[in-house]
C-alpha cells in the first residue's frame, strides 16, 4: 500500500505534492517501464524522453514515449523536469498498468486538450513537488476516487474542472493555487479543500459534496468571479478564511453554508435561498450581501455568538427565517418585507436595525419574534469604508507596489497594511497610513514594500482598516510571488549523478556556493526514509551507497538540509 505524505499532516518540512488517484489496493511488483523528460517538448515525440526498463521484450513495452493508458503489461513510470505539452482529448487517463507521473520543482505538463479519468483498471499517483505546475487548457474530468493536493507555490490550471461523484477529494494547501478559467462543477460525495487560493468563474455546486475553506489550523482564500449555485450540499469556512462571489448566489434544497471563527463571505450580487436552504454564521464570523436577498420557499438564517451581517439592499421573505443571538447582530439598508410563515427571531441581546423601517414589516406584527432583551427596528448606518479598487505589482526595484482607493469614508482613522509570507494564516502589521476620515470623494493611498527583494515564494497582502471608534474591517487578500535576488557567487546549487542510476552509485556535487561544517541529508520515497548527519566526504558517500543500493525502483527524492535551507533533487532508480 503507497503512504500519502502531506504537508499538513506529517512532514511539514517536505512539502511535496500528492495528487493521488487510487481506487483499491494494487499489486506491487518489482519490474517497471522508467521514463524521464530530457528538454522542454512535446509528449508524443521520442525526442523528449529518456528510457529504460527492467521489464522483457512481452510485457507490451512502450517505445519511445509513455502511453496514456495500457490494457496490460509493464507498469509505466514518467517524471517531468521540463515543459511537457500533450495534444489531442484524452479519455480513461492512466487506466491500465500506467503507475505514476511525477512533475518537478520545475516541471509543467500541459494537457492542450480534454482529459477524462474514467473507466476501469488501475489508475496512476501523479505527484507535484513545491514550483511545479499542472495546465489543462480543455475541461478536466475526474470520475474516479482521486486524491489531488496542490503544495506551497504549486500551481493547477484547469479551464473547465468537473469533480465527479465517485469520492475525489481536492486539497489546497497553504501557499498553493487552483484557477479555473471557467466553471469548476462540485458533485455529490466530493469534497474541496481550501488552506490556500482558489479563483473560478462559477462555482456549480448543485448536487452535493463538501467545499471546506480552511480549517481549524489553516486559512483559505476563495474567488468566485461569476455566480454561485449550493444546490445540495455544504460550504463550510474556518479561521479568518475570506469567499468573495462577484455574481449571484443561491442555495437550493438543502444547500448550507457555515461560517465560523472570524470567517467572512462576500456576496456582491442577489442573494436567493431556496426551501431547505441554510446559513449558520458564529464565532465572531461575518457576511455582507451588497444586493438584494430573498427566500420564497424558506430558507433559514441563524447568527449567534457575537457574529455579523450587513445587506445593503432589501429583504423580501415569504417563507423561513433570520435568527439573531448572543449579542449577533444584522443591519439591512432596505425595507424587509415578510409574508406567509417568514419570522424574524431574536434573543440574548440579538438586534437587527433596518434603515427604511417606515416601508417594512412592524415589530408588532406575527413575523416578528424578540425574547432577552432582542431589537428589531429603525436604524441607518454608514459603511465605514466603500471600497473601490485594492491591487499589487512589482516595481522595476523587485519592490512590491500596493495600491488601493476607497469611494467613501465615514470615520475611517487608518488602515494597517498587513503581510503573510508563504500562504496566509500568518497576517503580520508591516506599516500603517492615515486616512481621509470622513468623505464621499475617491481616496487613493499607496505604499511600498522594499523588503520583497529579500522575500522568496508566495507573498499575500491585506488591508486592515480602522474607525476612530475602534471597529475594524479587513479588505480581499492580494497576493504576489517573490524571488530574492542572491548574488550568483552565494548561491548555493547541489547536483546528483549519476542520474538516473542502476543502484550501482550515487553521489551529490556542490555545483556553486560555499558549505562548511554539518550538512543534513534524508533520501526518502513514498513507503521509506532515511537520514545522515555529517560533512560531505568519505562517510557521506558510503551512506550513499548503501540508499541507492536498497531503495525501491522508480522516483525518490534527497533532500540537504544546510543552515535552514532545503535543496531537493529528483532521483530515478532504474
Amino acid at each position: 500500500m503507497k503512504v500519502l505524505f502531506n504537508s499538513t499532516q506529517s512532514f511539514n518540512s517536505f512539502i511535496i505534492v500528492i495528487f493521488t488517484i487510487a481506487i483499491g489496493l494494487a499489486s506491487e511488483t518489482a519490474y517497471s517501464q522508467d521514463f524521464i523528460s530530457t528538454k522542454d517538448g512535446e509528449w508524443k515525440s521520442n525526442n523528449t524522453w529518456q528510457s529504460s526498463t527492467s521489464c522483457s521484450q512481452w510485457s507490451n513495452l512502450s517505445n519511445g514515449q509513455p502511453p496514456i493508458s495500457k490494457n496490460w503489461g509493464c507498469e509505466v513510470t514518467v517524471v517531468i523536469n521540463h515543459e511537457v505539452t500533450y495534444n489531442g482529448n484524452i479519455s480513461g487517463f492512466g487506466s491500465g498498468v500506467f503507475s505514476s507521473l511525477e512533475i518537478g520543482p520545475n516541471g509543467k505538463l500541459i494537457f492542450e486538450d480534454n482529459i477524462t479519468i474514467n473507466g476501469g483498471g488501475s489508475v496512476p499517483t501523479i505527484t507535484l513537488a513545491e514550483g511545479a505546475e499542472l495546465v489543462v487548457n480543455g475541461k478536466f474530468d475526474i470520475d474516479r476516487a482521486v486524491e489531488i493536493v496542490v503544495p506551497n507555490n504549486a500551481k493547477m490550471t484547469i479551464n473547465n474542472f468537473e469533480i465527479g461523484d465517485n469520492k475525489p477529494e481536492i486539497t489546497i494547501e497553504e501557499g498553493g493555487m487552483l484557477v479555473v478559467n471557467e466553471e469548476t462543477h462540485v458533485k455529490s460525495r466530493s469534497i474541496l479543500n481550501i488552506f490556500g487560493h482558489f479563483q473560478t468563474v462559477d462555482l456549480n455546486y448543485s448536487s452535493g459534496g463538501e467545499i471546506n475553506i480552511g480549517s481549524s489550523g489553516f486559512s483559505g482564500e476563495a474567488d468566485v468571479t461569476g455566480n454561485m449555485l449550493i444546490g445540495n450540499g455544504s460550504l463550510n469556512m474556518y479561521k479568518m478564511s475570506t469567499l468573495i462571489v462577484g455574481g449571484t448566489s443561491s442555495t437550493g434544497s438543502s444547500g448550507s453554508i457555515n461560517l465560523k471563527d472570524h470567517a467572512s463571505i462576500r456576496l456582491i450580487g442577489d442573494v436567493d435561498m431556496g426551501y431547505g436552504g441554510s446559513m449558520t454564521v458564529e464565532g465572531d464570523a461575518e457576511f455582507s450581501f451588497e444586493s438584494n436577498y430573498t427566500t420564497s420557499g424558506g430558507a433559514d438564517i441563524k447568527l449567534k455568538d457575537k457574529s455579523r451581517g450587513t445587506i445593503h439592499g432589501n429583504i423580501g421573505m415569504t417563507n423561513g427565517t433570520i435568527t439573531l443571538e448572543d449579542n449577533s447582530e444584522v443591519m439591512l439598508g432596505g425595507t424587509l418585507v415578510a409574508s406567509g410563515g417568514a419570522k424574524v427571531n431574536g434573543k440574548d441581546d440579538g438586534a437587527m436595525y433596518v434603515c427604511d423601517y417606515p416601508n417594512s414589516t412592524k415589530e408588532t406584527t406575527y413575523h416578528i419574534n424578540l425574547k432577552g432583551n432582542s431589537f428589531y427596528g429603525s436604524g441607518c448606518f454608514a459603511l465605514p469604508v466603500v471600497w473601490k479598487s485594492f491591487d499589487v505589482e512589482v516595481t522595476n526595484d523587485n519592490a512590491s507596489q500596493l495600491v488601493w482607493e476607497t469611494a467613501s469614508e465615514d470615520g475611517n482613522s487608518h488602515f494597517e497594511v498587513e503581510r503573510s509570507i508563504g500562504g496566509i494564516g500568518n497576517f503580520e502589521k508591516i506599516t500603517e497610513i492615515n486616512a481621509s476620515g470622513w468623505t464621499n470623494d475617491v481616496s487613493r493611498y499607496s505604499f511600498e514594500d522594499k523588503e520583497l527583494k529579500e522575500l522568496v515564494g508566495m507573498v499575500y497582502y491585506r488591508i486592515r482598516q480602522v474607525d476612530f471608534d475602534g471597529n475594524q474591517m479587513v479588505s480581499d487578500v492580494v497576493s504576489i510571488k517573490a524571488s530574492a535576488q542572491v548574488p550568483s557567487s552565494e548561491l548555493i546549487k547541489w547536483s546528483a549523478y549519476p542520474n538516473p542510476t542502476d543502484g550501482s552509485s550515487l553521489n551529490i556535487k556542490l555545483v556553486s556556493g560555499d558549505v562548511t561544517g554539518t550538512i543534513n541529508v534524508r533520501f526518502l520515497q513514498t513507503s521509506s526514509s532515511t537520514s545522515f548527519e555529517g560533512e560531505v566526504g568519505v562517510e557521506l558517500d558510503q551512506w550513499l551507497q548503501t540508499v541507492v543500493s536498497n531503495a525501491s525502483r522508480g522516483v525518490g527524492v534527497l533532500e540537504v538540509f544546510y543552515q535552514g535551507e532545503a535543496y531537493r533533487m529528483k532521483i530515478m532508480k532504474i
